[in-house]
């Protein structure tokens, strides 16, 4: 299990861009475009569970095009509190949806919650799973990304990063909606009781590195 009190442990050799980051809309160079940058395929197909220690792993398949690109998806997690600050808030709680390309680049799509308004399609994601940490089970789901997309009127953040959790691997293509989901505290306390702190990693510096925001135009 990670020891997130004592993240300066993690590794001391790391590639300077790393995440997650601070991100508002001052910082940000604004791209808009004819359609939405980001396309769904395929739904997403959940299929089994597991407790990771500090996390629950949801795996399954799918499919999305990133700026007309192809990516596979590969699982689903969350962290408490959110990873990723937008203009200088911090949310209860952060889903990462973690995919890959063909020749192995990762892309995490990042959706921040709210406290608010329960949202049915993501019901079945804030069950009080019985898990132990190493247990997997089967989950079925299936998740209509696309209608969660449409809903980001505003767009995505787009920078250059890294996993968040070791081994802290560069170059991965972050997406960070800019307008957060919504789950109840109930929901949300459901999911977190089977762990006992928090597993967020501490924002990283930014060091110049570009952020776009890239968001359909308005018609």
């Amino acid at each position: 299990m990670l020891d997130y009190q004592n993240q300066k442990k993690w590794n001391s050799e790391l590639d300077p861009w790393q995440s997650p980051i601070k991100l508002d809309l001052k910082m940000a160079e604004q791209v808009k475009l004819a359609a939405q940058p980001l396309q769904a395929e395929t739904s997403y197909q959940f299929t089994s569970i597991e407790h990771r220690g500090n996390n629950l792993q949801f795996n399954g398949s799918g499919r999305i095009r990133l700026l007309g690109r192809s990516f596979i998806f590969k699982q689903l997690h969350f962290h408490f509190p959110a990873e990723h600050y937008l203009n200088e808030h911090q949310f209860p709680c952060e889903w990462h949806f973690v995919h890959q390309d063909t020749i192995g680049h990762l892309a995490v799509i990042a959706f921040t919650v709210k406290i608010g308004d329960e949202m049915l399609s993501l019901n079945p994601f804030y069950q009080a799973f019985n898990l132990a940490e190493g247990q997997k089970t089967n989950f079925f789901a299936e998740l209509d990304l696309a209608t969660m997309l449409a809903g980001q009127k505003e767009g995505f953040y787009n920078y250059l990063g890294s996993l968040t959790t070791p081994p802290l691997t560069r170059g991965v293509e972050w997406w960070v909606a800019t307008t957060p989901l919504s789950a109840t505290s109930e929901q949300l306390e459901r999911l977190a009781q089977l762990f006992s702190s928090a597993n967020a990693r501490d924002c990283q510096p930014l060091l110049k590195r570009p952020i776009k925001l890239y968001a359909a135009q308005k018609h």
